[in-house]
């Protein structure tokens, strides 16, 4: 028995060097899930490998080296069909739809050819390498149709799981898309169905139900974690120590708040920033005594839609700075760039609030992260209802992130809140955050497929 591993990309970024190939191991969602797991759980992760040109050679010498070094298997897409997929398809119509954004969301038969396509090349180069026996695992929404895919190439008798990172919405958002039927179809497919809530299970099977779509496999919600001793034992660092002192020194005197999210409509950043200003109006007590550092790591930079939102960023922070700044005091930061991990972490420790106002997210592992990071400082947490962690982390603040007044008003609660009461609600956090890691995850998932993978797939 092995475990393979599915998802859209490997976790890793190449560049061509003077001497061969560099490869940079990346983050998100599912790397941060799956990574820590790697000690315990032995598995093949197969994925995408894009963003270069390679000619048949090159391409010898990536797998080479993905194997060797990475114990990865590389797929390797034509890049005008990757674009039309990932971008036309995966971006543009099944992202916003599955987040329940369905206007102008405009369906072409290309892109979705090139998502069907796409899905097929991944299910050709699963099936040169699955044996009776084994276990598929594969992730997430740019592949919804690979389970059917296999079931119908392959005559081997193995085992198919899937997991939905994003959430599933209800069956009258997905009467917009002209292939709902195909998709549900190719994951119903699948042993096991895996979400992070039971709310996205039930919308699911529903939108199976109204498609006329059996469904044979077995539904669960298995809430993704993180490894929180990682981020703990990054805070013990020199350079985390030294960043941290840096920080709050910087700021002395001063309340820091922190949202750090990925740029993109879901996250509810421009409603973050306004509840930021209005209490800035609302509690004028608080002007120079608190701070905002907004980190934007920027995404899909090449859809038209994700730079205007850049700019509509860009534009609130000016706004707030400028109305309610000064020559000698700035409020808001906003920070369009990615950080390194020490980086990440020093600011976590540092912060006194974390903002999470997702207007809808599967998961956020942002809010697990500065869980791990607050054992000294013990921050707030405000934290959008809509987000799947709000589930994980009940003692949280939550805050419904379309009303700016509950948003600013969270922030004065949370600036104001005793130590007492923070040190009580992040050992409830805390606790959730060591319990549900992601090795769990992992381990919950397998074990609601099937009995006896440990023998077979833990050293």
């Amino acid at each position: 028995m092995k475990l393979l591993v599915i998802s859209n990309r490997l976790p890793l970024t190449i560049k061509k060097g003077e001497n061969g190939f560099e490869y940079t191991k990346t983050s998100g969602g599912l790397v941060t899930g799956l990574k820590s797991i790697n000690d315990k759980i032995r598995f093949k992760w197969i994925g995408n490998i894009s963003g270069v040109e390679l000619n048949e050679e090159e391409k010898e010498v990536i797998r080479k080296d993905c194997w060797e070094k990475f114990h990865s298997i590389p797929v390797f897409i034509d890049p005008v069909l990757n674009e039309d997929c990932y971008d036309g398809f995966c971006n543009a119509i099944l992202w916003p739809i599955i987040h329940s954004f369905k206007d102008d969301v405009a369906f072409t038969i290309k892109n979705y050819n090139a998502y069907v396509e796409y899905n097929r090349i991944f299910c050709d180069k699963i099936c040169e390498t699955v044996e009776d026996g084994d276990i598929v695992w594969v992730h997430d929404y740019h592949l919804m149709m690979v389970p059917e895919m296999l079931r119908k190439k392959s005559k081997k008798d193995f085992k198919v799981m899937f997991f939905l990172h994003t959430p599933f919405p209800p069956a009258e958002i997905m009467e917009v898309l002209a292939c709902r039927k195909e998709i549900v179809s190719g994951i119903a497919h699948s042993d096991l169905v895996a979400f992070h809530s039971f709310d996205y299970a039930i919308n699911f099977h529903d939108t199976c139900v109204a498609n006329q779509v059996e469904v044979r496999s077995k539904l669960d919600a298995i809430p993704i974690g993180i490894d929180p001793e990682m981020f703990r034992n990054a805070l013990k660092e020199k350079k985390t120590v030294e960043r941290i002192r840096e920080l709050k020194q910087m700021f002395k005197g001063k309340k820091i708040l922190l949202g750090v999210d990925r740029t993109d409509y879901i996250k509810g950043m421009p409603h973050r920033l306004k509840g930021f200003h209005r209490f800035l109006e609302k509690y004028p007590e608080s002007v120079g005594k608190v701070v905002f550092l907004q980190i934007g790591v920027p995404s899909r930079t090449s859809v038209k839609e994700y730079s205007s939102y850049i700019t509509k960023l860009n534009e609130l922070t000016s706004e707030v700075n400028g109305k309610i700044g000064s020559v000698e005091e700035t409020h808001l930061y906003f920070l369009n760039k990615s950080v390194d991990f020490n980086e990440l972490c020093a600011l976590y420790a540092a912060s006194d609030v974390l903002l999470v106002t997702s207007l809808i997210d599967g998961m956020n592992l942002v809010a697990l992260e500065y869980v791990s990071c607050q054992d000294e400082n013990k921050g707030v947490l405000l934290l959008s209802e809509s987000a799947g962690a709000s589930t994980t982390l009940s003692a949280a603040l939550e805050i419904n992130s379309w009303n700016i007044e509950e948003i600013a008003d969270g922030i004065q609660k949370a600036i104001t809140m005793p130590m007492e009461e923070r040190s009580e609600r992040h050992e409830i956090n805390k606790k959730a955050v060591d319990v549900f890691t992601s090795v769990k995850w992992a381990e919950r998932n397998l074990d609601g497929l099937c009995d006896g993978w440990r023998k077979s797939l833990m050293p």
